[in-house]
């Protein structure tokens, strides 16, 4: 263990010592440290590094935080892997190797050497969640992606995503409120409470509703983290035997916005108000957003 941290250390002094330790390499050459220590140098010698790395490993911290994990010693590498794999859906691959390249460097400055071995031995399933470079597309045929999921829980799930334009995290999060015909996603993105108005969409509403039971059923029995991640890897091989093209789950995202617009000009709205409207039900805020799912 470093000194100067205990395992039992709480995870906000554990930020403030990374960071103590982790500055300490800028402005000092890798090839010294390197033969200093005789191996790769576990500092950071850059600023731009140092401030990317120390605001993942923030970003971890106060999502540990959230779920009860106050400490260094009640971090699991479980926490770590759900944590990377919720920022899957909207990061790219790319990005992902960065964040899981910074928690590396995080848990190996605060002794947590075992955690760090743990992701280097993960990473490609980590990294191969992330979406792919290009944007999301719609699908050409979401109905028949869903049909081919293998797992019914799965199917729910899609179907969710297709219904409400939720992005994965957000699918669990989901509420109904029967009276007033609403759907809302409370801490979306960005911290924004999502409403949407299904009153003029009765029949979706009660398809969600049902789909929402169905889902908490599950989940009883299941964590939210498996059935997440065996999601992935079906929908991966659902959308192959489809012969479309696979850009993550944020499709059925995309399918809702393209589906809604048409919905809604149908209904006499213009294409800007219509626009307006989406963004506001799927949580973005930009109108130019919602005009860049359209297209896809």
């Amino acid at each position: 263990m470093e000194l100067g941290i205990k395992r039992n250390s709480g995870l906000t002094y554990a930020l403030k010592y990374a960071a103590k330790v982790l500055k300490q390499g800028i402005g000092v050459s890798k090839h010294s440290v390197y033969k200093s220590m005789g191996g790769r140098s576990p500092l950071i010698h850059s600023y731009s590094t140092f401030n990317r790395y120390m605001g993942i490993a923030k970003e971890f911290v106060n999502w540990a935080k959230e779920q009860g994990i106050n400490r260094l010693d009640k971090v699991q590498y479980d926490h770590v892997r759900d944590f990377l794999l919720s920022k899957a859906e909207y990061c790219s691959m790319k990005t992902l190797k960065v964040n899981a390249s910074a928690l590396r460097k995080f848990f190996n400055t605060v002794g947590r050497a075992d955690i760090s071995a743990r992701i280097k031995e993960e990473y490609q399933e980590i990294y191969s969640q992330g979406r792919s470079p290009s944007r999301a597309l719609a699908f050409a045929h979401p109905d028949r992606v869903i049909s081919l999921l293998k797992e019914d829980v799965h199917k729910v799930i899609a179907e969710l995503q297709l219904l409400t334009g939720a992005r994965i995290g957000d699918v669990k999060k989901i509420q109904v409120l029967p009276e007033e015909k609403k759907v809302i996603i409370p801490k979306s993105k960005g911290g924004r409470t999502r409403e949407i108005d299904y009153s003029d969409r009765p029949e979706k509403f009660e398809r969600i509703k049902e789909l929402v039971e169905r889902l908490n059923e599950h989940l009883k029995s299941s964590s939210w983290s498996s059935v997440r991640e065996n999601y992935y890897k079906d929908l991966r091989q659902a959308v192959l035997r489809s012969g479309e093209i696979y850009t993550g789950s944020h499709a059925f995202r995309v399918n809702y916005v393209k589906e809604r617009l048409q919905e809604l000009k149908s209904q006499g709205y213009s294409e800007r108000e219509a626009l307006q409207k989406i963004e506001y039900e799927i949580g973005h805020s930009r109108i130019e957003m919602s005009a860049y799912y359209s297209r896809g």
